[in-house]
C-alpha cells in the first residue's frame, strides 16, 4: 500500500503536495462557522514528525498504519499543549495568522486558514486542482452536493515541513527528514459580553489528521549502449556531414558567378558567400567567427563538449578550441571544392569528416557506427520531467543516456579523446587502484553522478518511489545487469509489490562507490554524490575534501526496477575471454533477488558465434528453448522472458549501417592453385544450405579480394596464392574462401525495437495483444513508434508478425531465406583478432563452432 493511501482524517494529495481537510462548524448547533467573522479565528495547529522520532514511538513496528497511529497519539497532545498557550489571555486584536509555540524542543505551527463554503468536499479538490484524489481516492458520499459546508485546507510539502524540521534541528550537522504530519483543527470564538474581546477556543479534537509526507514518485529510464556505441559520436560525425551539404552545393554552383567583393566581412551572411565572391578567399579571426557562428546555427546541432568551443565569439580562448580547430579545416574544405579538388558529394563529405575531424576514422569507430536501438529507445522515452495523464498518480520522469563501454562519457571527460581500441574490447576491471574509465564500472559511476546531478539541477531532495526503467545492448546489458543487480543485492524487499529499500546506512550509490565513498576512474577520484554529511574524507594529513559536503541531501524511501529491456548480453570483463560471473553481478535470481524485479526481457542473437562474444543468459539453467519465461509480473505477463530471434549481435541489438560485406570463412593449404577442391565445395555448399546465409550457392574464383568488390555480386569466392610454410622457405598455396553480400540492409533493427517496444506496454506480448496495456504505473512511458514504423515494409511486417508472440522460422521458409540473405550479418570473420570465431562443439561439417553461453550462474553451454 502506498504511503498516500494511509491517513488519519481527509486527506488528499496531487503531485508533490498534500492537504488536510477539516470542516468548520458551531458546536452547539452544528451550524457552518461562517456566519461569524472567521478570516482570523479559523486555524489548526500541526507539527512535523522526522523517521528518526518515529522510530523511537514505534520501535521495530513495520506497519504504516499502525506507525501513524502511534505518532498521532503521542503527538497530539504537542498540538493541544500549543494552542492552551497561544489562547491563554488572547484577545481578538491580539491574535496574529501565524504563531510558532516550542514544545520540548518541537515547533508546532498555529495558523489561520481560508474556507470554502461548498456544497461538497468534491467541490473543493476540484477547485485545487487535486484530480487524481477526486477520481481515485475520494469516497462517493463526499463528492455528492449537499448544503454548503465550511471547508478549511492546510495545505503542505516536504520541502515546507523540511523546513521546521531543519530550523527544530538547526544545530545539527545532518539534518533528520520530514517524515510526518499531525495537525488538529481549532477555532477561536468571541466571549459574550467581553469588551475586550477575548477569545475562547474549541478543539475538534475528534478531528485530528495525520498523514505521511506526500509520495515524490520519479520514473526514471536508464540506457546503457552497446560497446563503441556512442549516441553523442554518432550525432556529431551525421550532423557535421549534414551541415557541409549547404555550403558545398552552394559554391559548387555559384563559383562561376562573378559576385560583389565586399568590403567588410561582417556584411556576409555566410562563409559560401564569403567564399565564391573573394577571388582568393583567406583565413583569418573574421572569417573564422563568422563560420563557427554558422556551425553553431546548424539545423542540427554539431555539438561540442570542451569548454573552450562553448565560449561566446566575444571570448579571445574561443579562437583556440577544438570547435576553431575544426573550423579552420572546414574552411580549407569548402576552398578545394571551389578549386574543383573535392565536391559536395555526400561520400566525400563523409570522407573529409572522417579524415580531419574526427579523432578515430576506422569502420567500426564509435562515429562512424549506426544508431542502435538503445538510443532509438531513448529517444522514445518521454523523459525530461515530463508529467503524467492529471487523472492520474502525477510523477516526475528523467532519463538518461550513458555511452557504451570503449567510449569516453563527452559529460565527464569533457571533449573527444579518442575511444579506447583496447577498452572496446571490453576491460572494465580495477588496475591496482584504479578502474578503466571507458568500462562497465566507470560508467556505472558515471551515471550515479548525472543522476544526482539531474535530482538536484530539478530541485528533488526526496523521493517516495524511484522507479527504474533500465535497458542495455551488449555490454552495455552487462553494466545494466551489474547496475541492478548490485542494488539488489545491498537492499530488503518492502511489502509493496516489487520495492525494495536499501540497507541500513547505506544509499543507492554505496554498492558503486563502497563504504568509503570513493572511487578512483584513470587516477582521478571520484566521490559518491550522495554522501553530504562529512566534511571531509579519511583523517589528519591524507584526508581529502568531499565535494558534495553541505550540498541537498537527497533520499530515496523505495526504489522499483520495473522493467528491464536488455539485448544480447555479452560482458567481457577482463582481459581474456572467461567466465565473468565473479567479476560482475548478472544473476536476477540471486538470493531471492527476483522478487525485488518488475519485468525483464532479454532478447539474444540465434545467429552471433564469435569467440570474443560469450553471452550470459538470464537462467540460471541451461537454456535450450527458443523462447523461456519464468515467473508472472503484476499485470499477468511473463516476469522473466529470454528470446532467441534471428540475427547477430548488432542485428538484434542495433549499430549497422546498410553497406556490403565481404566475410573471410575460411583459410586452408590446398594442392594447387587452378580451383577450389571439390571437397571444400561441398562442404560450403552444406553449410550455406544448413544455415541459409545466401540464396546462391554460386563459387567464383578471383586473383585477390579487391577484385570481389568490383564483381560485386552475391556470392562466394575464392583465390589461392602462394604463402611461405612456417618454419621453411617454401610456397604452398593457399585457399582464402569468402562470402559476399553486396547490400545488407539495416532495418531489421526495427523489428527487434518493436518486440522490446512493446514488451514494455502490453501486458503479455508472449500471448499477444488480447490482455491489453498494462495499468499506469507499471507501462513504460515510451512514445509513438512511428519514426521507426515498419507499416510501409511489408516484408518486415511479416517477419515483425512472425515473431511478435513466438515465432518460429523454418530452415526452408523463403521468408527466412530472404531475411538471412538481405538483413542478417554475417559478424565472425576468419583469422580476425576481435572478431574471429568459435570453434566450441564444432561440427565437421562446419567452418567454425557455437556460441559459448554461460547460465546466471556461471555454468558454460553452447546451444543446439
Amino acid at each position: 500500500m502506498n504511503s498516500n493511501d494511509i491517513t488519519i482524517g481527509e486527506v488528499f494529495f496531487k503531485e508533490s503536495e498534500g492537504a488536510h481537510f477539516y470542516r468548520y462548524s458551531i458546536e452547539e448547533t452544528n451550524k457552518n462557522i461562517d456566519d461569524y467573522d472567521s478570516s482570523i479565528r479559523t486555524r489548526c495547529a500541526y507539527i512535523i514528525v522526522t523517521e528518526e522520532e518515529s522510530e523511537k514511538v514505534n520501535k521495530d513496528e513495520k506497519d504504516k498504519k499502525k506507525i501513524l497511529n502511534k505518532v498521532k497519539d503521542e503527538y497530539s497532545k504537542y498540538l493541544t499543549q500549543a494552542i492552551t498557550k497561544e489562547s491563554e489571555n488572547l484577545t481578538k486584536d491580539d491574535l496574529t495568522a501565524l504563531t510558532k509555540i516550542n514544545i520540548d524542543k518541537k515547533i508546532v505551527n498555529l495558523t489561520s486558514l481560508r474556507l470554502y463554503n461548498a456544497n461538497s468536499y468534491g467541490s473543493v479538490l476540484k477547485a485545487k486542482g487535486y484530480t487524481y484524489a477526486y477520481n481515485q481516492k475520494l469516497e462517493d458520499s463526499l463528492k455528492q452536493k449537499g448544503e454548503t459546508k465550511s471547508i478549511g485546507t492546510l495545505v503542505f510539502n516536504k520541502d515546507s515541513c523540511q523546513k521546521i524540521i531543519n530550523e527544530e534541528q538547526i544545530r545539527n550537522l545532518e539534518k533528520e527528514s520530514a517524515y510526518i504530519i499531525v495537525s488538529v483543527p481549532y477555532v477561536y470564538n468571541i466571549k459574550k459580553d467581553s469588551p475586550k474581546k477575548e477569545l475562547e477556543v474549541i478543539i475538534y479534537e475528534e478531528n485530528i489528521t495525520a498523514s505521511y509526507m506526500p509520495e515524490v514518485v520519479v520514473e526514471y529510464g536508464v540506457f546503457f549502449d552497446g560497446t563503441n556505441n556512442n549516441i553523442y559520436n554518432i550525432n556529431f560525425y551525421m550532423n557535421y556531414v549534414e551541415f557541409l551539404e549547404e555550403p558545398a552545393k552552394y559554391i559548387e554552383e555559384n563559383k562561376g558567378r562573378d559576385l560583389e567583393t565586399k568590403p567588410d566581412i561582417k556584411m556576409y551572411d555566410t562563409i559560401q558567400e564569403y567564399i565564391v565572391s573573394e577571388p582568393n578567399p583567406k583565413m583569418n579571426d573574421e572569417v573564422l567567427l563568422l563560420l563557427i557562428s554558422q556551425i553553431d546555427k546548424a539545423k542540427k546541432e554539431i555539438r561540442y563538449f570542451d569548454e573552450d568551443s562553448n565560449l561566446e565569439t566575444e571570448e579571445k580562448e574561443l579562437l583556440q578550441s577544438l570547435k576553431a580547430n575544426h573550423a579552420r579545416k572546414v574552411f580549407e574544405y569548402f576552398v578545394e571544392v571551389k578549386k574543383k579538388l573535392n565536391t559536395s558529394e555526400e561520400k566525400n563529405r563523409e570522407e573529409f569528416i572522417r579524415e580531419n575531424i574526427l579523432v578515430d576514422d576506422s569502420e567500426d569507430s564509435s562515429f562512424v557506427n549506426g544508431e542502435t536501438n538503445i538510443s532509438r529507445l531513448y529517444n522514445l522515452y518521454d523523459g525530461a520531467d515530463v508529467k503524467r495523464d492529471k487523472t492520474i498518480l502525477s510523477t516526475t520522469r528523467f532519463k538518461l543516456y550513458e555511452s557504451g563501454a570503449g567510449t569516453n562519457n563527452p559529460f565527464i571527460q569533457k571533449g573527444y579523446e579518442e575511444d579506447s581500441v583496447l577498452f572496446g574490447s571490453g576491460l572494465g576491471g580495477e588496475k591496482f587502484l584504479t578502474k578503466d574509465k571507458t568500462g562497465i564500472e566507470a560508467h556505472i559511476i558515471y551515471t550515479c553522478i548525472k543522476i544526482a546531478e539531474q535530482f538536484r539541477a530539478s530541485k528533488i531532495s526526496y523521493i517516495t518511489k524511484l522507479y527504474f526503467d533500465v535497458f542495455g545492448f551488449s555490454r552495455g546489458a552487462a553494466t545494466a545487469r551489474h547496475f541492478i543487480c548490485s542494488i539488489l543485492n545491498n537492499s530488503e524487499k518492502s511489502d509493496d509489490k516489487y520495492s525494495i529499500k536499501m540497507k541500513k546506512g547505506e544509499n543507492i550509490f554505496t554498492p558503486f562507490f563502497g563504504s568509503n565513498g570513493i572511487v578512483f576512474i584513470d587516477g582521478k577520484r571520484y566521490y559518491n554524490p550522495l554522501n553530504t554529511q562529512n566534511r571531509y574524507y579519511g583523517s589528519g594529513r591524507s584526508r581529502i575534501k568531499n565535494p558534495y559536503y553541505g550540498k541537498e541531501k537527497i533520499s530515496i524511501e523505495f526504489i522499483n526496477f520495473r522493467f528491464v529491456g536488455i539485448y544480447d548480453t555479452v560482458p567481457h570483463f577482463g582481459i581474456k575471454q572467461s567466465n565473468d560471473f565473479e567479476s560482475l553481478n548478472l544473476n536476477f535470481f540471486k538470493d531471492g533477488n527476483d522478487e525485488k524485479i518488475g519485468q525483464v526481457v532479454h532478447l539474444m542473437a540465434s545467429d552471433e558465434f564469435r569467440y570474443n562474444f560469450d553471452a550470459y543468459s538470464i537462467f540460471l539453467d541451461k537454456n535450450q528453448e527458443l523462447q523461456k519465461t519464468d515467473g508472472i509480473t503484476l499485470s499477468g505477463g511473463k516476469k522473466f522472458e529470454e528470446y532467441f530471434i534471428p540475427g547477430s549481435h548488432s542485428d538484434v541489438g542495433g549499430g549497422y549501417n546498410t553497406s556490403s560485406e565481404t566475410t573471410l570463412l575460411t583459410k586452408r593449404y590446398v594442392k594447387d592453385y587452378d580451383k577450389i577442391p571439390i571437397n571444400i565445395e561441398n562442404i560450403l555448399i552444406a553449410w550455406n544450405k544448413k544455415y541459409n546465409w545466401l540464396k546462391t550457392n554460386n563459387i567464383s574464383k578471383v586473383k585477390l579480394k579487391d577484385d570481389i568488390k568490383e564483381n560485386n555480386e552475391d556470392g562466394f569466392y575464392y583465390c589461392i596464392v602462394p604463402e611461405v610454410i612456417t618454419g621453411t622457405s617454401m610456397l604452398q598455396p593457399v585457399l582464402f574462401l569468402y562470402m559476399h553480400k553486396k547490400e545488407i540492409l539495416n532495418k531489421y533493427e526495427y523489428v527487434t525495437l518493436k518486440i522490446m517496444y512493446e514488451r514494455a506496454i502490453y501486458k503479455d506480448m508472449t500471448n499477444g495483444k488480447h490482455l491489453g496495456k498494462k495499468e499506469a504505473l507499471e507501462i513504460v512511458p515510451f512514445g509513438s513508434l512511428s519514426l521507426y514504423s515498419l507499416k510501409k515494409d511489408d516484408f518486415l511486417t511479416s517477419i515483425y508478425k512472425v515473431l511478435e508472440v513466438k515465432g518460429e522460422f523454418k530452415n526452408d521458409d523463403d521468408k527466412y531465406k530472404k531475411l538471412k540473405d538481405n538483413y542478417i550479418h554475417h559478424s565472425s570473420k576468419y583469422a580476425d583478432f576481435v572478431n574471429k570465431a568459435s570453434f566450441k562443439n564444432k561440427d565437421k561439417t562446419d567452418f567454425y563452432g557455437k556460441r559459448v553461453i554461460y547460465t546466471a550462474s556461471g555454468e558454460k553451454f553452447t546451444r543446439g
